[in-house]
């Protein structure tokens, strides 16, 4: 397969400055192209600074110590950073630390990439409706982005990551202070999305196992195991300390099976195993 069309981490080892232990230690992992890859584990495992090299912030923007080889979609963070930064959208943990802090109203800092880029005033009109369409943020338009809950800032800052049509996404917690019925929203979304890469830290396990084609999990720095949901799932350590989907608990509870004798780690397949059983 052409390494165009997959994103290749191999051994791949992080130490921020000052720092004496490793974030990130011997990391490997290969993916194709267009698929969800949903990032989990504890506190202090690596989660973070693993988006920061793959959105290239590691080590443009932050220094740290970092060997290894990533290679998404053909581009190198490390060695390919303006052809890679105009191919990716990046999403921290601070949404408003990422916007331009120069507009005025929600529209204005949703075209700012696209402004700069210097296209057409109608196509941007027409790109910028479309995204506040898509994160629920049409009525915010006219707005200042200052007047925004934490929610919406956070769909804001979704909402310029996509306003370039990005060949990879890379979203850390970005549903943190979304309320139910927006991160719902959000999940929905993000199960439209189509001829995207998307690597998507969250605690929202029950969300992930919905949208995700990956799994991947995180402790102290290392990649432990990665698969897709029904396979990481059934196969959990206690060690981990990884909480089981819902559907996986019921189901467990209930002794449904699917017809592999794997658990349900989705609602459809909780069906499934439910209408299996009687």
């Amino acid at each position: 397969m052409d390494e165009d069309k997959r994103i290749i981490l191999k051994d791949i080892n992080v130490r921020y400055r000052g720092a004496d232990d490793f974030q990130l230690k011997h990391v490997n992992a290969t993916v194709t192209a267009g698929k969800i890859i949903g990032i989990i584990g504890n506190s202090h495992s690596g989660k973070s600074t693993l988006c920061r090299v793959l959105g290239g912030v590691i080590p443009n923007i932050i220094s740290a110590e970092i060997d290894g080889t990533c290679n998404l979609l053909g581009y190198s963070p490390k060695d390919d950073w303006q052809a890679f930064n105009a191919s990716t959208g990046v999403v921290l943990q601070n949404p408003a630390g990422q916007l331009s802090g120069l507009a005025d109203t929600v529209a204005d800092e949703l075209a700012f990439d696209l402004v700069n880029q210097g296209l057409p005033a109608s196509f941007i009109n027409k790109r910028v409706a479309n995204v506040a369409a898509q994160m629920g943020l049409t009525a915010q338009l006219g707005q200042s982005p200052e007047s925004l809950s934490g929610g919406q800032m956070q769909r804001l800052a979704i909402g310029t990551a996509i306003v370039t049509q990005p060949k990879i996404l890379i979203m850390d917690d970005p549903t943190s202070e979304m309320d139910p019925v927006g991160r719902k929203q959000f999940f929905g979304w993000l199960d439209t999305v189509q001829d995207t890469t998307v690597f998507i830290v969250s605690s929202e396990i029950d969300d992930l196992c919905e949208v995700a084609d990956s799994i991947w999990i995180l402790k102290d720095g290392e990649l432990i195991v990665h698969g897709s949901p029904e396979k990481v799932f059934n196969h959990l350590s206690a060690q981990w300390r990884i909480p089981e989907p819902t559907a996986y608990q019921l189901a467990q509870r209930m002794n449904w099976r699917l017809d592999d004798n794997r658990y349900p780690v989705t609602s459809a397949e909780l069906k499934e195993a439910f209408d299996a059983q009687n």
